[in-house]
């Protein structure tokens, strides 16, 4: 994804030069002038116009001008010029030549001189193009903190635009790294950046990236709404460079839906929107080499042939970036005219390159291929190990847990877009009514202060006795709670040590009883049962456990026996809380899952557990129906509801409940440690 989906930062760069139609006469003329030039800062104006002119033209040495660029801007201190040029250079290595390890061999060569020589932005994009080369040379780690570095300089720097840069290849990164999660949660924070910065271009490239998100996990009919509104986007400023991806992910999409005729007609739009862009050299093979896939597929190998012709009248169509394309194409064609053993080879070829990149969802489908392949001619062994690689990669990266939660992201997000309408429709109202309420107040204050002077009096009598009568009252129902408690544990204990210790004795009597073969499973039954009713009234475990284990315990029950996705963010061992609160804690966090499981219709719940100087925060939130706590005082004055606030007043704990409709319910539970 993240290879395909950098064309889109590509565009800006092509686009620089695409105007020039007399590019020879140009640079002839550029180079006779530097040649004659012995003014060395003009040269040096002269050398840059120079790299502007034949970047990432295959014609022209771009490599060999830009690093002489490079050292003269180094020797006349033009530090920040020599940067400029330096990411382009890692650039024009990782994207054009498909050599990211000599992009990498660039950013050592030159970043000790210009570190500490060079501006925030300038120090980002290097950063940027840099996290790029460790990233398709498989150094995860290292990439990810390249980008990392980039958002702060880019922060520092006050660049909200070269920030989103960052955040969006970190986005397509977790993405090609199956972590679905975080890609959903990072490509959407791009996308906010981009759209405060009004840049319609980037929007673009964060909402095709999502819309390839949905697609590889399923959610298909998610990446269509997401890829129709930035198609129509793209029409709208007649971006036809960024339509060509959009049409060839379209495209993709058919083919999981089996939808053959509408895959080669979307990978035809993005031919015909290829004529109408200034990228045409550039993405000519991608897509002819995607129809050539396409037609071998449709058993249509006339055209397939004709397209892979056009292919090979330049070979630089199937080197550097291209040679994976045209190596996918080469082996679907052998396969569809039944060439097995030449199939074979190709596709062990095919499955080697893409070893080098990250990219794992391709890597699975070279998989799939060879055991497809290995199937036809008969060799099992081969079939099944190669389809176990291919399963295996798809486990791994699209296990339940990872869909449900990006499906309760992704109806986050969705939700949140709704809300935003909402809000700016909402606020010009807001405004009017301020307006008047306003004119209205001069009024209500004069009469309420004469009715609040009348009132003082009343309800400074009237409030000593209701602060005794609740006062009692909640001394009389803490009081019950704690009784409750040790009842319930004085009854637990004698369940399980008197009562269920006979028991045992009585059935190992029974089994050992030789002159009567006598079925204990009666017995047995009856011990389960004592033991469930045993745990429900105190669990027994708990003193042993403590209460994070027993929370964590408890979740992963929930978990395994109900349909919503059960998580927790629990990262303390120990808490600085006196043991006879543990229990009325614990007791909480049970009766708020089981709230949940009866009431939210939830898809997914998560429960944290924050520890600070002074107190312990425990929250349940859920993304179910929530009510309205304005209009139902019904739900909160119910028993379960009353029992959570009678146990946080007992334990002196500060208890709240947040819940709107349609997003769910959080309630949270703030422990002193005193």
């Amino acid at each position: 994804m993240k290879q395909f989906s950098l064309v889109f930062s590509l565009l800006f760069i092509l686009s620089v030069n695409a105007q020039n139609s007399d590019l020879h006469t140009l640079v002839n003329q550029l180079k006779t002038e530097i040649q004659s030039e012995n003014d060395n800062a003009k040269k040096l104006f002269l050398l840059d116009s120079l790299t502007s002119v034949v970047r990432d033209k295959p014609n022209f040495p771009y490599d060999s001008i830009a690093r002489t660029t490079i050292d003269l801007a180094i020797k006349l201190d033009s530090f920040n010029l020599a940067a400029y040029n330096t990411t382009n250079l890692i650039n024009y290595h990782n994207n054009f030549l498909g050599k990211p390890k000599t992009g990498i061999t660039i950013f050592n060569t030159y970043f000790k001189t210009l570190k500490n020589n060079i501006n925030a932005r300038n120090l980002a994009s290097l950063y940027i193009d840099s996290g790029d080369s460790y990233y398709f040379t498989q150094q995860v780690d290292s990439a990810m903190a390249h980008y990392d570095k980039a958002i702060t300089y880019a922060e520092k720097a006050k660049d909200n635009r070269v920030k989103g840069f960052a955040v969006l290849y970190k986005g397509y990164a977790y993405s090609d790294e199956g972590k679905f999660v975080l890609a959903s949660q990072t490509l959407k924070q791009a996308s906010e950046v981009f759209i405060q910065e009004k840049d319609t271009f980037n929007i673009i490239a964060a909402k095709n990236a999502l819309s390839l998100l949905y697609s590889a996990n399923g959610f298909l009919e998610e990446a269509q709404q997401e890829r129709t509104e930035t198609i129509a986007l793209a029409e709208i400023t007649k971006s036809y460079g960024q339509l060509i991806p959009l049409y060839v992910n379209e495209a993709t999409d058919n083919k999981k839906q089996n939808l053959q005729t509408q895959r080669i007609k979307n990978l035809h739009k993005a031919l015909e929107a290829n004529k109408k862009s200034n990228y045409v050299d550039y993405f000519k093979p991608i897509l002819l080499n995607e129809l050539v896939v396409a037609y071998a597929e449709n058993d249509s190998l006339d055209k397939a042939n004709f397209h892979l012709k056009e292919i090979e009248k330049d070979t630089r169509n199937t080197e550097g970036i291209y040679t994976p394309n045209y190596y996918n194409a080469l082996k679907k064609l052998a396969y569809a005219n039944k060439q097995y053993q030449k199939a074979e080879a190709l596709g062990i070829k095919h499955l080697t390159i893409l070893k080098e990149t990250n990219d794992i969802n391709d890597i699975q489908k070279a998989e799939a291929f060879l055991s497809q392949v290995y199937e036809a001619i008969n060799k099992p062994s081969q079939a099944l190990a190669h389809f176990k690689a291919s399963q295996h990669i798809i486990d791994s990266i699209k296990s339940v847990q990872k869909t449900k939660a990006l499906a309760y992201y992704q109806t986050l997000y969705e939700t949140e877009k709704r809300d935003q309408k909402i809000t700016l429709q909402n606020s010009k109202i807001t405004l009017l009514d301020e307006q008047n309420k306003r004119k209205k107040q001069t009024l209500w204050f004069g009469g309420l202060a004469l009715i609040a002077l009348f009132s003082i009096i009343f309800l400074w009598r009237s409030r000593r006795f209701s602060q005794k009568k609740a006062q009692l009252q909640e001394t009389f129902a803490q009081d019950l709670i704690r009784n409750v408690e040790t009842e319930r544990k004085r009854i637990s204990s004698e369940l399980h040590d008197s009562v269920g210790q006979s028991l045992l004795l009585i059935k190992n009597k029974v089994f050992l009883n030789n002159d009567q073969n006598q079925d204990t499973k009666i017995i047995d039954d009856t011990i389960d049962e004592v033991r469930s009713i045993s745990q429900s009234l105190h669990p027994f475990q708990f003193e042993k456990l403590g209460l994070i284990a027993s929370i964590k315990n408890t979740v992963e029950t929930f978990q395994k026996n109900s349909d919503i996705f059960y998580s927790e963010d629990i990262d303390v061992e120990h808490l600085n809380i006196s043991k006879d609160k543990e229990i009325f804690i614990f007791r909480m966090i049970q009766e708020c899952l089981n709230n949940v499981e009866k009431h939210s219709k939830a898809k997914a719940c998560n429960i944290l557990v924050e520890d600070s100087n002074d107190s312990v925060l425990f929250q349940v939130k859920d993304n179910g129906i929530g009510f309205d706590v304005s209009e139902n005082n019904e739900i909160l004055d119910s028993l379960g509801l009353k029992t959570l606030k009678e146990r946080a007043q007992i334990i002196g704990a500060q208890l709240s409940i947040n819940s709107t409709k349609g997003k769910g319910t959080t309630v949270q539970i703030k422990v002193p440690k005193h």
